[in-house]
This record gives C-alpha cells, sequence and structure tokens, in this order.
C-alpha cells in the first residue's frame, strides 16, 4: 500500500531471485530443469501487487518494475492503482485487470485475499490512518499479517494526546494500535525462532519486555548481523530516539 517508486516490493522481489539463483547454481541446476524448479518453492513472494492512489507515483513505479525485474519474475508483480478506505479494495482487486505489459490485451484476475499487507512510511496524515487500516485488513487473509514499516511524521492534535509528559511517538503508536483493533488487526506475537542467531535475538525481545511484534531498530542489527550503521546519516541510535518502529498485526 503506498508503493510510491516501488523500491521497498522491489528489494523483496529481487532478494528472492537472487537467492533463487545463488540456490539453482549450489544445486548445479541446468537451464533445462530450471523450468522444474517453480518459484514457490523458495522464500519471498509468489504475487505481489504494488498499489497507490497517484498517477505519477505508479507511473514511476511501473518503470521501476521494468528495469529491476528478470523475465522470471515479471509475471509475479502487478502495478494497481487503489485509494485507501474501506470497500475500495473489493472493487479493484478480483475484477478483471489488464496487465502492465500494453503490448497484450490479456486480462488477468487479481486475488481478494492476501497474507500479507505492507507499507512503508507511509503516515504523514492522522487523518489518513483509518483508511490505510481498513484497507490493510479488507486486503488480508483470516490469520493473515500487515506489516507497518513506520517512521513517526503525522502530528498529533491536542484531541488525541494521552498526557503531556509522553513523547509524542509513544503517543502516535497508540493511536495506530488502537485504530488497528477496530478492524480486527491485533499486534502479532513473535513466533518461534530457529538458527543459531536464535539466542541473540531472543535476548533482545526479552529486553523489550513484550512478546508483540513490534521491531525497533536496536533489534534489527541483531537479526541482520550488521555492525555499522543503517547509513552516513543515520544510526540505529538515531532512528531509535525518533520512534522508528516495524509493527507487526495480524488478522483475527
Amino acid at each position: 500500500l503506498g508503493a510510491g517508486t516501488g523500491m521497498a516490493g522491489l528489494s523483496l522481489i529481487v532478494m528472492r531471485s537472487r537467492d533463487r539463483q545463488r540456490r539453482l547454481v549450489e544445486e548445479n541446476v541446468t537451464d533445462r530443469d530450471k523450468k522444474c524448479a517453480t518459484t514457490s518453492t523458495y522464500p519471498g513472494p509468489s504475487l505481489m501487487v504494488q498499489t497507490d492512489a497517484n498517477d505519477n507515483a505508479l507511473q514511476l513505479c511501473r518503470i521501476n518494475c521494468d528495469a529491476n525485474i528478470g523475465s522470471d519474475e515479471k509475471g509475479c508483480v502487478h502495478v494497481n492503482q487503489l485509494e485507501w478506505g474501506g470497500g475500495n479494495a473489493s472493487r479493484v482487486f478480483g475484477c478483471q485487470e489488464e496487465q502492465r505489459n500494453t503490448t497484450t490485451s490479456a486480462q488477468k484476475s487479481l486475488p481478494t485475499a492476501y497474507d500479507v499487507v505492507f507499507a512503508t512510511d507511509v503516515l504523514y496524515d492522522l487523518g489518513s490512518l483509518a483508511p490505510l487500516v481498513a484497507t490493510a485488513s479488507e486486503l488480508l487473509k483470516e490469520g493473515g499479517h500487515f506489516v507497518l514499516s513506520h517512521v513517526p511524521r503525522a502530528s498529533i492534535d491536542p484531541g488525541h494526546r494521552s498526557s503531556e509528559e509522553a513523547d509524542s511517538w509513544q503517543q502516535l503508536e497508540s493511536i495506530i494500535i488502537n485504530e488497528a483493533s477496530k478492524v480486527r488487526l491485533s499486534l502479532a506475537s513473535y513466533p518461534l525462532l530457529f538458527g543459531d542467531m536464535c539466542g541473540d535475538v531472543a535476548a533482545a525481545i526479552t529486553n523489550n519486555k513484550s512478546n508483540h511484534m513490534i521491531l525497533r531498530p536496536s533489534l534489527l542489527p541483531i537479526i541482520w548481523r550488521a555492525t555499522s550503521s543503517l547509513s552516513k546519516k543515520f544510526s540505529w541510535q538515531k532512528m531509535t530516539d525518533v520512534g522508528a518502529a516495524v509493527l507487526v498485526f495480524q488478522k483475527k
């Protein structure tokens, strides 16, 4: 949702494609056998629909998709116009939609419900919060997850303030969680962790003093085994200080 240039979604597709190619090389899969190694056997989305309400953003998103997605993945990615709000998704998804390739008249019907819906850095105005979570819930299967990668930007009017002492990002986070609960989206709980990094990650989760899936910047370098800062401009600590987080909701 709110794909903009499409880079967040593209990163998932590109990483999936690279992982697939790496595994094919490791398994010595020949060109003849590649068609037998179905894309569904590899981590990552087997179908992705990038959406935005803005025509210019959609045009740029399509250009970026064409430039960055290999031929094996192009059929997995669609770009659709969608304005947030209850009922809007049902009028777009599941209907006959012309494919991105304008040289063909082929039509394709998109699913009406998905395992995961995600949005990255989209809350600039609290007025868009209710339509956002309503659309996410509408598009999710039962038990599906809404992943909101969030950097606090929206202003909070006095009527929403819980206390003058609380940090604004904490207030904003509470408002998001409360609004999501109105459309059956509750914070997910951490699943069982596997792999040789699970001890460090489990310890970091314990330090958060919550089993709810709110991924703070302090947890990400442990998961990614990153020793350096995010960039020259933004450190992990700076992102923590401003209240950046990835909130994972589940439809129940």
